[in-house]
C-alpha cells in the first residue's frame, strides 16, 4: 500500500464513528470464488444492514489501495486512476449501489485475476472493508507418461502436463494403486502466457507393472489420469519366465523326431502281426 492510501486510512481511522453509517460493515465473499479464463463474474460484497452507497467512496483493489481495480466516487467511475490491467473489463451498478451491494462485474477473465480483492466503502465519517478471493482455474491437458530414461535395471518415467493456473498436484500410483509420489520429483515451469507446465519423474524397479499419474487442480474441478503399462520390453536382458518359455518350447521341438520314430516302430510291428493274425487257428 503506498503513502496516499496509508494516509487515508490513518486519518479514516481516527475519525469518530459517529454518521447514519454508524454499526455497518462491508461484507465480502468467505469462499472463493473459482471461474475460468474468458468467463464473466461478479465478485460479491454488500454492506449490512443494506444502505445506499451511491454518495459513497467504492474502491476495489489488490496490491495497492493507490491502483485501484475499480474507483467510483462522487456518483462517477475514474477510469484515469485505474489499474490498466482491468480498465474496459469492470462495472459497478449504480442499481446495485442504492440496495448496498458493493458487488463488482470483471468480464472476461484473465489466469492473472487470481487474487485476494478489497472491497472498501466510506462516506468520509464511516468506512468498511471486505475481501473476496477470485481463483482462475485453468485445466491443463492431458497427462502423458512415458519412458524418460533407462540405467541398467531401473528405469526412469515422466508425466507431463501444460497449461495449469493455479500449480496443480501430482500424484504416482503402482499397480496396487498404491501412492508412491514419495519416490518422484516434480519440476514446474511458467511459459510465455503465465500458465504452468509440471514435469514429474520416478523411477522404478519392477520388470511389469502399471503405473498411473494423476494431475490434479488444487480446486474442486476434474482431474486429469494416465497410465502407462511398464513391460520387460523396458529392461535389459532376459527375463526368468522368456527363459524357461524358451526352454520348454526347446524340448517340445527336440522330442518330436523322437516321437516319430516311435510311431513309425510300432507302425512296422502292426503290419507285421496282421498275416499271423489273418491264419485260421
Amino acid at each position: 500500500m503506498g503513502f496516499l492510501g496509508r494516509t487515508c486510512l490513518i486519518v479514516l481511522s481516527l475519525l469518530p464513528k459517529v454518521s447514519t453509517q454508524d454499526g455497518s460493515s462491508v461484507v465480502g465473499s468467505d469462499q472463493p470464488l473459482i471461474a475460468s479464463p474468458g468467463e464473466d463474474v461478479i465478485l460479491p460484497c454488500h454492506i449490512t444492514p443494506s444502505l445506499s452507497a451511491v454518495d459513497m467512496e467504492v474502491r476495489w483493489f489488490r496490491d495497492s489501495f493507490d491502483i485501484p481495480v475499480h474507483l467510483y466516487e462522487y456518483q462517477s467511475d475514474w477510469t484515469d486512476v485505474q489499474d490498466s490491467d482491468y480498465r474496459g473489463r469492470t462495472d459497478l451498478s449504480i442499481f446495485r449501489l442504492e440496495d448496498g451491494i458493493l458487488s463488482l462485474d470483471l468480464r472476461n477473465l484473465r489466469h492473472t485475476d487470481s487474487g485476494v480483492y478489497s472491497c472498501f466503502a466510506t462516506d468520509g465519517a464511516w468506512y468498511g472493508q471486505g475481501k473476496t478471493e477470485l481463483i482462475v482455474r485453468a485445466l491443463g491437458t492431458q497427462p502423458s507418461v512415458s519412458r524418460d530414461s533407462t540405467q541398467g535395471e531401473q528405469t526412469r518415467l515422466v508425466c507431463r502436463s501444460e497449461g495449469w493456473s493455479p500449480e496443480p498436484e501430482v500424484i504416482w500410483r503402482d499397480r496396487d494403486g498404491n501412492d508412491v509420489t514419495s519416490l518422484s520429483n516434480t519440476t514446474v515451469l511458467r511459459d510465455s502466457q503465465g500458465l504452468l507446465s509440471v514435469s514429474s519423474y520416478i523411477k522404478i524397479k519392477q520388470q511389469s507393472n502399471v503405473f498411473s499419474c494423476l494431475v490434479r487442480s488444487k480446486t474442486p474441478k476434474p482431474d486429469w489420469e494416465s497410465k502407462l503399462h511398464i513391460s520387460s520390453d523396458f529392461f535389459p536382458g532376459v527375463s526368468g519366465w522368456m527363459v524357461a518359455f524358451f526352454l520348454t518350447l526347446a524340448l517340445s521341438i527336440g522330442a518330436i523326431p523322437l516321437l516319430v520314430i516311435q510311431w513309425r516302430r510300432m507302425d512296422a510291428m502292426e503290419r507285421k502281426l496282421e498275416p499271423m493274425a489273418a491264419q485260421p487257428s
